[in-house]
């Protein structure tokens, strides 16, 4: 059965993600169409062996209670050329990065922003890989900024917080660039932005200068104002 262009549009983005959620696919390829055509659509790219179902989100994630999670399937991988076993697990963490960059494009809707760039898991040199790339312009503002975002869900120990900061700050130093972006860590918890807040207290002022850390909930509205 031919595939069309939204089916590979589903398939790259899911690939991109490595997992989504319904809701995620909904409301990034299916705004434009009735309720009922994303999952039919769905369904018959699972159906066909190209998308592999991995479970429900958990009850209170940005998904909603049950939203059905998504990876590539055996024949989705085949067609986008894809190395790597099916994971077994949602994977919570490919799932708030995805909510992260939904939030961005939610604002970019709203009129506050556009993006000019972005990326998942981009490789920062020499030492760190950021979960979330954003290049953004701020047309009210008559500006632009950029940011690696680094989603976190409060499971990383501080000495693990501390190696990629030092792996951004490597990445600062040899960096032959006018400007560096911020790196932003977010996350779900007021205790877990406390927690992280200490520990940047603690590094050496220039990179503290570097780093910041914002609840989801007030993900946009700081960003507009850094």
């Amino acid at each position: 059965m031919e595939l069309t262009g939204r089916d590979y549009d589903v398939l790259t983005l899911t690939h991109t993600f490595s997992q989504l959620a319904s809701t995620h696919l909904t409301e990034l390829l299916f705004a434009d169409r009735s309720h009922s055509v994303p999952d039919k659509v769905l369904g018959r790219l699972v159906r066909l062996g190209y998308l592999s179902r991995v479970g429900r989100r958990a009850s209170g994630d940005k998904g909603g209670a049950g939203a059905y999670v998504y990876q590539l399937g055996r024949a989705g991988r085949l067609l986008l050329d894809v190395d790597g076993r099916l994971m077994s697990n949602v994977n919570n963490h490919a799932l708030m990065i995805a909510d992260t960059y939904l939030e961005l494009r939610h604002a970019e809707k709203a009129g506050v922003l556009s993006f000019k760039e972005w990326a998942v898991e981009l490789p920062v040199p020499p030492a760190v890989r950021a979960d979330l790339f954003a290049a953004v312009d701020f047309p009210h503002q008559g500006r632009s900024s950029s940011y690696y975002l680094e989603i976190d869900l409060g499971t990383e120990q501080p000495a693990r917080i501390r190696e990629k900061v030092e792996g951004y700050w490597q990445a600062v130093e040899s960096s032959t660039a006018d400007y560096f972006p911020y790196v932003v860590f977010v996350v779900r918890q007021q205790v877990r932005k406390n927690e992280l807040t200490r520990i940047f207290r603690r590094l050496p002022e220039e990179q503290q200068e570097m780093m910041r850390v914002f609840l989801f909930a007030e993900l946009i509205p700081e960003l507009m104002r850094l």
